[in-house]
């Protein structure tokens, strides 16, 4: 494989997560220096040491602006500079109707996937130069409806409206701005998730979806494939592509 990201430095954020993770040792893989965020120390630290002297791991909370500032500046040290962002934190919230939702759990899923998603464009958009990037993860719940996933649902969608915002933004600048959109994808999010919907009586999909991707037996993405997605949107071969969001979701969506 040609390296794509020789000589890059990259920032990556909810890194220890399973799409994180994945993109990290891609990121690594084809010559960056990665610069690894995420709230959980212990398995940020793991990371780094697995993906050795191209990364280094950074605890901080992405709610958190000054947290937000000193991954930045890490970043910019350990890499000599900041190209690539993927701006990847998140989390699924409570799963249920919209008439129990608890106020409070709705805003703690809006505070990590847009507040602290915007704080992360905040504090690397004006800094990153012609052909800079960043990568957005969004969802197909952006894109439609979730029934009794309204917090994540919401909050999706505004993340895809502050991409199309920071893409205009910073297009004269020829800094791109992109959002990935997965379906359901084979780990430990869609484990809670499916978790959660049983609980309350709905089929858990057993690693499916009840109404099915028509890719493939309608299964779940691999978190592989959506890290290739996100490898090519970082990538020169997507350099004439922002604004707008790639869907890797099988199909489901069509």
């Amino acid at each position: 494989m040609t390296d794509r990201f020789p000589d890059r430095s990259a920032l990556v954020t909810g890194a220890s997560g399973d799409i994180g993770s994945a993109v990290a040792r891609g990121l690594v893989a084809e010559g960056a220096r990665v610069t690894l965020v995420d709230r959980d120390a212990a398995a940020v630290t793991a990371l780094a040491a697995e993906l050795g002297a191209a990364a280094r791991g950074v605890e901080a909370d992405v709610t958190v602006e000054a947290d937000v500032e000193r991954a930045f500046a890490a970043a910019v040290e350990f890499g000599r500079g900041l190209h690539l962002v993927f701006n990847n934190a998140g989390i699924e919230g409570p799963v249920g109707p919209l008439h129990e939702l608890d106020l409070d759990r709705l805003a703690a899923v809006l505070q990590v996937n847009v507040v602290g998603a915007a704080a992360v464009l905040k504090h690397t958009l004006p800094h990153l130069g012609p052909g800079g990037v960043v990568v957005q993860t969004a969802s197909t719940a952006g894109l439609s409806g979730a029934p009794l996933m309204g917090p994540y649902v919401a909050s999706k969608h505004a993340l895809l409206g502050l991409t199309t915002v920071a893409s205009r933004e910073v297009a004269p600048r020829a800094v791109r701005v992109t959002a990935v959109c997965p379906g359901p994808v084979a780990g430990h999010m869609m484990s809670r998730i499916d978790g959660g919907r049983s609980d309350l009586g709905a089929p858990s999909g057993a690693g499916r979806l009840p109404t099915g991707t028509i890719l493939d037996g309608g299964r779940y993405a691999t978190v592989e494939e959506v890290a290739g997605s996100v490898s090519f949107l970082l990538g020169p071969d997507a350099g004439f592509v922002t604004g707008s969001a790639l869907v890797a979701d099988g199909g489901r969506l069509s």
